[in-house]
């Protein structure tokens, strides 16, 4: 058992949950200061802990996607590969762990204690983002060196940031919908490829109802961003509006209603 689940059992003991969801610093009872418990923290200190598998993150991105920077291929292809991989690791990394989360009944344990389900689906996103986003930034500089598009790096990295804020948004959504790891796999794949094609990373929108569709996909600020730094073109500041405005009402739509469809989520499963 993890230091992290000894602590949220530790809570789970405490008579009113809601009013106990703090834990004792590590110098002891004596030092009498109390930290909160939330999931960014849990989720920033075990993935620091996991320091081998943090920097084999880092080291797997920059591996498979150097070659890519620095080949001859057209910048489009470069930029429809790049895109397939930073959404697909902020899906998989998001939607797979949700899944073993609520069959080892881990998120039970933790809305048990009186955490909003809300919250934990705020944290958890945030967290994921950034982890994701720190591990991703080396492949992605390399890109832009390669291309000698150093200058777009702001948006190159404001536009990563955006995408795995979508994509760590939807990985507890499909996993609510899904029973298994597989399926869960499944699912994150067919939906990123879907809304990767959608926002026109392998073939261009024609004009039409496609090309609406490209205009407001959450997806569509990385195609720009990246098509800017490999080519040297600058991105239109009017390709954010439309994809921001689906990606904050997803994100509220899915915290107002995170007490309902959590419920999928825990287990043993609630009425």
């Amino acid at each position: 058992m993890g230091p992290a689940r000894r602590r949220l059992r530790r809570l789970r003991r405490c008579p009113g949950t809601r009013s106990c969801g703090r834990v004792r610093d590590a110098h002891g009872p004596a030092s009498g200061r109390a930290r909160p418990v939330t999931i960014w923290r849990l989720a920033w200190r075990t993935a620091l802990r996991r320091r081998r598998l943090f920097l084999w993150n880092v080291a797997v991105p920059l591996l498979l996607l150097t070659p890519v920077a620095l080949s001859a291929a057209a910048a489009p292809h470069r930029v429809a590969v790049f895109g397939v991989f930073i959404v697909f690791f902020g899906a998989f990394g998001s939607a797979i762990p949700a899944v073993r989360d609520a069959r080892d009944g881990w998120l039970d344990e933790i809305l048990r204690t009186g955490y909003s389900a809300p919250r934990w689906f705020l944290e958890r996103t945030l967290a994921g983002t950034t982890i994701d986003a720190l591990q991703l930034a080396p492949a992605a500089l390399v890109l832009l060196w390669s291309a000698g598009g150093a200058g777009a790096g702001p948006v190159v990295l404001l536009s990563v940031l955006a995408t795995l804020w979508f994509a760590n948004l939807l990985g507890p959504l499909v996993a609510a919908a899904v029973r298994s790891l597989a399926e869960a796999a499944l699912a994150s794949a067919a939906l990123s490829l879907l809304l990767l094609h959608l926002a026109g990373f392998f073939r261009t929108p024609v004009p039409g109802w496609t090309s609406l569709v490209a205009e407001w996909n959450p997806y569509t600020p990385l195609r720009a961003a990246l098509t800017a730094g490999t080519s040297g073109m600058p991105m239109e500041a009017s390709v954010w509006l439309p994809s921001l405005l689906v990606a904050a009402g997803a994100t509220f739509g899915a915290a107002v209603f995170a007490s309902d469809w959590s419920r999928r989520l825990r287990w043993p499963r609630t009425p």
